[in-house]
């Protein structure tokens, strides 16, 4: 029995802008004049569209464009199976067969394309090192994979292997945003998501986050080290970040001169500049003299108030230049300081990380109030500074357990 033909193709749905210009890709099934328009997954902007059509498209476009092809060709050869045709057999047919055969590898690499077309190369990161731990688990995992089973079986996969809950953690965290995103593109149906009350609870670890002592401070301040050296430059920073909030290096990289006041500093938090679009947080951290040595020792002679005031990154630099110039900054300051802590008999590596806790630390044992620790970190939420100060008090906590049996 021969039907009308079906038409299928994938094309941008201009009725629907994303962000920064970006069309969803639909898969668009014709038939009798008919026209519906099914999620794929993917977007572009009209530009990357263009390209995608053209023989130029290379690396991440042309990889969209053989995926999209793949899709079509599948939705046909669904229909050719379907006499009479029908829209509601079509979804039914196909969409359940692509629960069972679509790859998570897929969805990882269209929404790292997304983040790295927002410059959010450290997030990319992570989801690239999420979804190459999940291929050593368990190679081509497909949608119809992500059971709770799966998960339980990987968290003790990675256990048995030696590694933490917490690091199980920090890859199943991408894993449930790309299984978010299956289930509102209907690539999955609601009660196949694996993650939630009585399903699978992604676990979150203790939140001990170690600080170093007054006692352990002074003797890092004063630690000998020769002048104009790596381990000079990295202990000075190091330095910086502790008394300037906690600043991270990438905030160090990206200060400018405009920044720089006579008795303060004004920094926005890189890492939450985007989901405090409307609301930013502008933290401003008061200089001292040891402030005033670093800037003045390593900082870059002033030529305009959008010049960066240390020689980390460069006027022009693009998103990921810079990214990479900070890990290696961010390693570099990283091998000495442990170097030094290890001299000083730390049990603890002292690490960026620890400057920032420290500094937390210090200020609430001092006396701070929790809401002025919360505006100097760049929190947006007492909340946040709550849970971020659950494990600082180990040092206290001792204290008062000694108390308990001095009569």
């Amino acid at each position: 029995m021969k039907q009308d033909k079906v038409n299928i193709k994938v094309v941008p749905d201009l009725r629907r802008v994303k962000n920064r210009e970006r069309f969803p890709l639909k898969l668009r099934v014709t038939y009798k004049g008919v026209r519906k328009y099914y999620a794929t997954g993917y977007d572009a902007t009209a530009a990357e569209w263009d390209q995608l059509n053209t023989a130029e498209a290379k690396g991440d476009l042309r990889r969209i464009r053989q995926e999209i092809g793949i899709i079509e060709k599948d939705a046909e050869r669904c229909c050719e199976g379907i006499v009479p045709f029908s829209f509601s057999q079509f979804e039914s047919s196909f969409f359940e067969e692509r629960i069972y055969t679509e790859s998570i590898e897929i969805l990882y690499n269209n929404y790292i394309s997304e983040l790295k077309s927002k410059d959010q190369h450290g997030t990319a990161d992570s989801y690239t090192s999420s979804i190459n731990c999940l291929k050593k688990y368990r190679r081509a995992p497909q949608l119809a994979h992500i059971t709770k089973e799966y998960l339980e079986g990987f968290e003790a996969w990675m256990l048995s292997r030696g590694r933490s809950i917490t690091t199980v953690g920090i890859y199943l965290r991408p894993l449930r945003t790309i299984m978010n995103i299956a289930r509102e593109n209907g690539l999955i149906k609601p009660e196949a998501y694996p993650f939630g009350k009585r399903k699978y609870i992604i676990p979150t670890g203790k939140n001990i986050k170690k600080a170093l002592s007054k006692a352990q401070l002074k003797q890092v301040f004063e630690y000998p080290v020769p002048p104009d050296s790596g381990i000079s430059k990295a202990k000075d920073f190091w330095i910086f970040s502790y008394l300037c909030n906690g600043i991270n290096m990438m905030d160090i990289a990206l200060l400018k001169h405009r920044n720089a006041h006579p008795s303060y500093i004004t920094f926005l938090r890189e890492k939450t500049k985007r989901t405090t679009k409307g609301s930013p947080v502008n933290i401003i951290a008061t200089r001292n003299t040891y402030i005033d040595q670093i800037i003045a020792k390593w900082g870059q002679p002033f030529t305009h108030a959008d010049g960066y005031i240390f020689n980390i990154a460069e006027i022009g630099d693009d998103a990921e230049t810079i990214r990479k110039k900070v890990k290696q900054f961010t390693k570099n300051t990283n091998k000495w300081m442990k170097k030094i802590g290890e001299d000083l008999g730390f049990e603890m590596p002292v690490t960026t990380y620890v400057a920032r806790h420290s500094y937390a630390t210090i200020l609430v044992q001092s006396g701070a109030p929790l809401k002025l620790a919360s505006t100097n970190l760049g929190h947006q939420s007492l909340m946040t500074t709550e849970r971020y100060f659950a494990g600082f008090e180990m040092g206290v906590q001792a204290e008062y357990a000694r108390n308990l049996v001095e009569f």
